[in-house]
């Protein structure tokens, strides 16, 4: 028994700053974004730029239409963050794409531009769109990701999220499986029972 405390400590302890962020709409997990840089909502002049980073990204990039849709949507959400230009409109690193329905966000894309990968950009658009979630009343968020996404994986489960569900064979350029992970952002409700990736083979 004692010897699991600690690990649960420090999960606990975890969970209460990944929340405190959240509902203080704070950004102090991310001391190496900077002054440079913002988040701001995506345009269609952005477009060139993100599916750029999107062709980089991804063996089956969404295409200019399926990001035209996106924009339309009443429940969709789309975001950049850019370095900061002073008088003019900087470059977009990266984006972030997400639905709010009904007590869900649901990240639908997230990608960044290669050559500003592992600065914690893509924490801070995920903390951005979980703040917004949670500001509007959702009771949890959902994302996908490859099962050998490590990278991808190493991020959603810094923030919090679990495996709660496998999706067989489900990208089929790969035939990689799909893994649905889920965050509760209440911290008064159960946490999903995480699903150990040993028993999803």
């Amino acid at each position: 028994m004692h010897d699991h405390q600690p690990a649960e400590s420090q999960m606990a302890r975890s969970a209460e700053d990944i929340h405190a962020a959240i509902r203080g709409l704070d950004f102090r997990h991310e001391s190496k974004i900077g002054e440079g840089f913002r988040v701001e909502p995506m345009r269609p002049a952005d477009l060139a730029q993100v599916l750029a980073i999107e062709r980089e990204s991804f063996k089956s990039p969404w295409s200019k239409a399926s990001f035209e849709a996106e924009l339309g949507k009443p429940y969709g959400g789309l975001k950049v963050i850019r370095l900061k230009g002073g008088d003019h409109v900087g470059p977009v690193l990266g984006y972030i794409c997400f639905w709010l329905v009904a007590d869900e966000l649901q990240i639908t894309n997230l990608a960044v531009h290669p050559e500003y990968r592992r600065r914690s950009i893509g924490w801070q658009l995920l903390l951005h769109a979980l703040q917004l979630g949670h500001a509007a009343g959702a009771r949890f968020a959902l994302l996908e990701v490859g099962r050998f996404n490590r990278a991808a994986r190493a991020l959603y489960e810094k923030l919090g999220f679990m495996v709660v569900h496998k999706r067989p064979c489900y990208y089929p350029e790969s035939r990689e499986d799909g893994l649905v992970m889920e965050l509760n952002l209440e911290p008064c409700r159960c946490p999903p029972k995480p699903v150990k990736i040993a028993a999803l083979a």
